[in-house]
């Protein structure tokens, strides 16, 4: 079944490629995020460069699906008809993109484009992202994301994924992950709970964080 005549009505249905009968709030889809935080000469935060690194079975499942022409390989329409499809779809979910200072969500342009390529069996995505407004680190530290409220998506990144570029000088960056212990330790957080898809717009806590600081 093709992406593009799938119906994406919920937040649960990733990118409006899997059927939303199968969707639960357990991730479906593994994704490594590997973050540029880009500073300018003035040490302002002015951009957030992801690449995603998707699974092999559900990058497997997007070759089978998006070869039109059945001859076993990507070709370049096909690959642009999947960077159309998923910009599109996941625009209303901010791009699988938090950006706060404190509890304030940082505002964002979308991304100009979505790039794709496959590489050793598996899809592999890039954009970037510019906050509204360069961001002053005088105002405290900065939280980055890559999260999908309806924990469908899970994506992974540690230290070793996160660089920062341009003027650094005096910022440190450390990545904070969830206690899931203490979070799943809440009573209401049952296997019932997940079941229904309106109670699945999870909290902050739920994230693993990039949180840069610079003095």
């Amino acid at each position: 079944m093709k992406l593009k005549n799938l119906i994406f009505a919920s937040s649960l249905a990733l990118m409006g490629i899997m059927p939303v009968n199968t969707a639960h709030a357990h991730p479906h889809v593994f994704v490594e995020a590997n973050m540029d935080v880009v500073l300018n000469d003035e040490g302002k935060f002015t951009e957030l460069r992801f690449v995603w690194r998707f699974d092999e079975v559900f990058s497997t499942t997007i070759q089978f699906d998006y070869d039109s022409n059945g001859n076993g390989k990507m070709d370049d329409n096909e690959v642009q008809e999947i960077s159309d499809t998923v910009k599109e779809s996941i625009a209303e979910y901010d791009f699988y993109t938090a950006m706060r200072s404190g509890t304030k969500a940082l505002q964002f342009y979308e991304p100009e484009e979505i790039k794709t390529y496959f590489k050793d069996g598996q899809m592999i995505m890039l954009l970037a992202l510019e906050p509204e407004t360069p961001y002053d680190f005088a105002n405290g530290p900065l939280r980055l994301s890559a999260s999908d409220t309806s924990y469908y998506v899970a994506f992974d990144f540690d230290s070793k994924n996160v660089v920062l570029e341009g003027n650094s000088k005096g910022c440190n960056k450390e990545i904070v992950h969830p206690n899931f212990d203490d979070l799943y330790a809440d009573e209401t957080l049952t296997e019932s709970f997940f079941d229904q898809p309106n109670n699945l717009n999870l909290d902050d806590e739920f994230y693993s964080w990039a949180v840069i600081t610079c003095s």
